[in-house]
């Protein structure tokens, strides 16, 4: 069976309340926070999971939020650490369409593109107060390319399987990818961070090195983040997740800082 070794890579540095790390959380305190892409290497295949942020205009921002780095640039930047190009990549997994995750998809002309066909019908209508996070000129041009619409869990390549995991969106998808240590699930937004998974954790370094206290709640399986469209599934997916997952620590999320510069095998 294949095995793969996992980079992920940073395209950027997003700023955001700590209330959108966690439900109810702080909206005054601030955190800085990856924008990420994974590279998986091993397999017969070049493959990447999700495509990046926009770079922010002349005010320093991107859809409201600070951002360093990002854009077009952004991504060939993180890939060149791994010695590829997005032109090589022949398998683009993209776990949803919001901005901060498919922003650069047209750079990948010569892959195969794979979203959720749930994904792809409610972005280009979302509930209204979705809408600041979806951008329609980011991904409507993947009409034009090798764009595959898949219903539910489907093997994509040797020792990696698309995962409906709703919650966060309507139609979000993570991926179980087989390693040297086990089955990880790379969970895209449904968690944020590891303390969406384990709530029992107290503190949260971000990407400037700012020890943050938040809330432990072991009366909680899972503590949500604060961006999702249903609750119920959400839980429902967590469970999922951690269920695929050889254990629950290998459930990967989708903004930690703690994966910068870290390799996952």
């Amino acid at each position: 069976m294949v095995r793969y070794r996992i980079h992920p890579l940073k395209v950027g540095e997003l700023t955001a309340p700590v209330g959108v790390l966690t439900m109810l959380g702080d909206m005054r305190t601030f955190l800085v926070a990856p924008v990420l892409i994974f590279y998986l290497e091993g397999g017969p295949r070049k493959i990447v999971v999700d495509a990046g942020v926009p770079a922010a205009g002349e005010d320093g921002l991107v859809h409201g939020f600070p951002l360093k780095g990002g854009g077009e640039e952004g991504v060939r930047q993180a890939l060149a650490k791994v010695g590829t190009t997005p032109e090589e990549i022949e398998l683009l997994i993209l776990t949803h369409l919001h901005f901060d995750h498919c922003a650069a998809a047209h750079l990948f002309r010569n892959a195969r593109i794979v979203v959720q066909r749930k994904e792809w019908e409610t972005a280009f209508n979302p509930i209204p107060t979705a809408r600041a996070v979806y951008d329609e000129a980011l991904f409507r041009r993947l009409e034009h390319m090798d764009l595959v619409l898949l219903e539910g869990d489907c093997e994509v390549a040797p020792g990696v399987r698309v995962l409906l995991l709703p919650g966060h969106t309507l139609g979000m998808q993570g991926l179980a990818v087989e390693t040297t240590r086990g089955t990880v699930v790379l969970a895209g937004d449904l968690a944020y961070s590891y303390y969406n998974i384990n709530p029992n954790l107290s503190e949260f370094t971000d990407l400037a090195g700012n020890k943050l206290t938040l809330t432990g709640r072991p009366d909680l399986p899972f503590a949500p983040p604060a961006i999702h469209i249903d609750l119920v599934a959400w839980f429902d997916s967590m469970w999922k997740a951690v269920a695929t997952a050889s254990r629950r620590d290998m459930v990967i999320p989708g903004h930690d800082p703690a994966l910068v510069n870290t390799v996952i095998e």
